[in-house]
């Protein structure tokens, strides 16, 4: 039983020239107003379906990030030790 190799869900042709012209419309091409008062509404309107951290996730990404600046810290004092031991020792050699 051979299984058949063509796709009947294809959407998108194989040939990128093929495919048509889509010219897409927005709102603010559409309208182009420069009034500020009308801006500053949009600007508020859109602001206000931002979801928004609460007090308490932000505490804890804070935290979180002041706790891996000190584990980076503490690691790149540990590598430049390391490396203020190991670069004297290789120059005496020659």
């Amino acid at each position: 039983m051979a299984k058949n190799k063509k796709s009947k869900s294809r959407s998108k042709p194989k040939n990128p020239a093929a495919e048509p012209e889509v010219k897409v419309s927005s709102e603010s091409e559409k309208k182009k107003s420069s009034n500020p008062v009308e801006f500053l509404k949009e600007v508020q309107r859109e602001g206000s379906k931002v979801s928004w951290t609460s007090r308490n996730e932000t505490m804890i990404s804070t935290v979180m990030v002041l706790v891996m600046v000190v584990i980076m810290s503490l690691f790149f004092l540990l590598v430049d030790q390391v490396w203020r031991t190991i670069i004297p020792f290789i120059l005496s050699l020659g």
